[in-house]
């Protein structure tokens, strides 16, 4: 897997995951974010994307503890929200990227790419020294 969409609405999971689908991604989504550890534990995904605000637990958190473990902080997490202080927010917990709701899907699927391609530099860099 190398896209985990965590989002509390079903629908939004599955829309990004099919639209990322259709693109060609392999990707994944969790509608329980309290269960997002585990589909980490399975495998280790290059990209989480997942709503700012969720009822019970949200993106933030789920931010922090991604980019806090030193097994998973080399994740990239973008954030996305409708909340107007959301980029702000984003910068501050260290989310890689953000999207703002409502979102265009040519607006995600460059994000994704840009992400997931930096990624990609990044792990060539660090096989090269």
């Amino acid at each position: 897997m190398k896209i985990l969409v965590v989002d509390d609405n079903k629908d939004i999971c599955m829309l990004i995951e099919s639209i990322l689908l259709a693109d060609g991604y392999d990707v994944e989504s969790c509608c329980n974010p309290a269960e997002y550890k585990e589909k980490l534990e399975k495998a280790k995904p290059k990209l989480i994307i997942t709503d700012m605000l969720m009822s019970g637990f949200d993106g933030r958190t789920l931010t922090k503890e991604v980019k806090s473990n030193s097994e998973t902080a080399d994740i990239k997490v973008m954030l996305m929200s409708a909340h107007p202080d959301a980029a702000r927010i984003c910068e501050d917990i260290g989310a890689d990227d953000f999207l703002a709701k409502p979102f265009e899907i040519d607006d995600l699927v460059d994000k994704v790419e840009h992400l997931l391609n930096e990624n990609l530099q990044s792990n060539l860099l660090k096989s090269a020294n």
